[in-house]
């Protein structure tokens, strides 16, 4: 596996979490008894913290290592963007009460999901292609380690990292 695979990886286990908090909301899975209306923060607790982990991991050991180049400067600089969008609408639905988060924020997870998958097209269309020619294979084996050991000193900290943190 390289860090280009790691990323990937990363990007359907997002978007198949906004799915099952969308299907809940919806009531394509109906679930109306009360632990799974308790289910709903843990679940976007779980969305929060991978999608967070994910961009930071971007940030700090993926782009930097692309942006020295001209083919993926821009792009870089595009998904910084979008990643602040991301970050953005994170703290709209975090500044909803608790027990509203989700029944009201439907709209805002709506809003996450089509970021998201802006994100995602831009990287795997456009940015991940032009990473392979630039860095080689090599190189995205090392970055997927320091990815790798990223993730494990931060599971180990126990403590959330929050939008905040990273900008």
């Amino acid at each position: 596996m390289d860090g280009i695979e790691l990323l990937k990886n990363d990007h359907k286990r997002i978007l198949d979490i906004i799915n099952e908090l969308i299907n809940e909301l919806t009531g394509k899975v109906k679930h109306t008894n009360e632990e799974s209306v308790r289910q709903r923060p843990r679940m976007f607790g779980k969305l929060r913290e991978t999608l967070i982990q994910h961009l930071d991991i971007e940030e700090r050991t993926f782009f930097p290592k692309l942006k020295a180049f001209v083919d993926t400067s821009i792009l870089v600089d595009e998904c910084y963007r979008e990643h602040k969008r991301i970050d953005e609408t994170l703290k709209r639905i975090e500044k909803l009460p608790e027990e509203t988060q989700l029944d009201c924020g439907d709209d805002l997870l709506a809003e996450l999901e089509r970021r998201v998958q802006i994100f995602v097209v831009s990287e795997e269309d456009w940015l991940f292609p032009k990473a392979k020619l630039v860095l080689g294979d090599a190189k995205l084996e090392e970055i997927f380690l320091k990815m790798e050991s990223r993730r494990s000193n931060r599971a180990g900290m126990n403590s959330p990292i929050s939008p905040g943190d990273r900008f």
